[in-house]
């Protein structure tokens, strides 16, 4: 793709994180298409301003996300420059499925567990008698596809649910929290999400080798089992160059009316 070119994806209206989360995707998307040569411009600040309907400081912090992760080379006075090596290093993979154990390959999940223990229950956490009691299992995963980190999983268990689950099953693979549960009989029932776009903090930067303030996509998630009782709150941070969340919504025809005769 040449300079003067112009990338068709728009960015929908958003705020903050998460309008330069989705300018960075849409140039992570673009470098790893190999859409852009080695060592060639991208398009100004000025242009991607005007492209795509965003301010400067939201460009810049897109940007600043990728040169971080090694991908471009920013230059005063000159541009921003795809660098050399960078085809080679980064490659367009999407480890969404194999993260949540929803296809069959040869590449695996695994996990390296950081923190297994039982700690006060915090206080973001419901409580009561399908809640939390007064303590809870803290673990902290970070989950790796080809050796490569992808998600940072912090997970609190209520003490009912928790009893059986060792750290030795917790580290074994790559299998989710709910998976092992479901091992235990804790089959879940329902699950509530939410989604939002951050910012890498320390730890999270530090655990899945990014620059610290390089957009991250937060999950988070509580499920609950049939009697209503809370088996797990979940929450991750992705890699946004490694993970999608995708949904699929399946909607039903309606029921044709039965016709029914008038009586006089």
């Amino acid at each position: 793709m040449t300079s003067g070119a112009r990338m068709n994806t728009t960015i929908k209206s958003g705020a903050g994180v998460s309008r330069y989360l989705r300018l960075y995707r849409v140039l992570s998307q673009a470098l790893a298409e190999g859409r852009f040569g080695a060592g060639e411009p991208l398009p100004s600040e000025p242009r991607l301003m005007r492209d795509y309907g965003v301010s400067r400081s939201t460009v810049r912090r897109a940007l600043a996300g990728l040169e971080a992760e090694g991908r471009i080379d920013r230059e005063r006075g000159r541009g921003t420059f795809v660098r050399a090596q960078q085809q080679r290093a980064v490659a367009s993979r999407d480890w969404s499925a194999i993260l949540d154990g929803t296809t069959d390959t040869a590449v695996a999940a695994s996990s390296r567990t950081t923190a297994f223990e039982r700690v006060p229950t915090p206080a973001f956490l419901p409580r009561g008698e399908r809640g939390f009691g007064s303590t809870t299992l803290l673990i902290r995963r970070i989950r790796s596809v080809a050796r490569e980190p992808v998600a940072l999983e912090t997970a609190y268990l209520p003490e009912e649910i928790a009893a059986g689950l060792t750290r030795r099953q917790v580290s074994a693979d790559g299998v989710p929290i709910l998976t092992l549960l479901t091992g235990l009989g804790h089959r879940s029932a329902g699950v509530e999400r939410e989604f939002a776009a951050l910012e890498a903090d320390p730890l999270a930067a530090r655990n899945l080798e990014l620059a610290v303030g390089v957009p991250v996509f937060n999950v988070r998630t509580v499920a609950h089992d049939a009697r209503h009782r809370i088996l797990a709150y979940i929450d991750c941070l992705y890699r946004s160059d490694r993970y999608e969340a995708r949904a699929a919504i399946e909607i039903a025809d309606p029921k044709p009316r039965r016709a029914t005769a008038k009586r006089n």
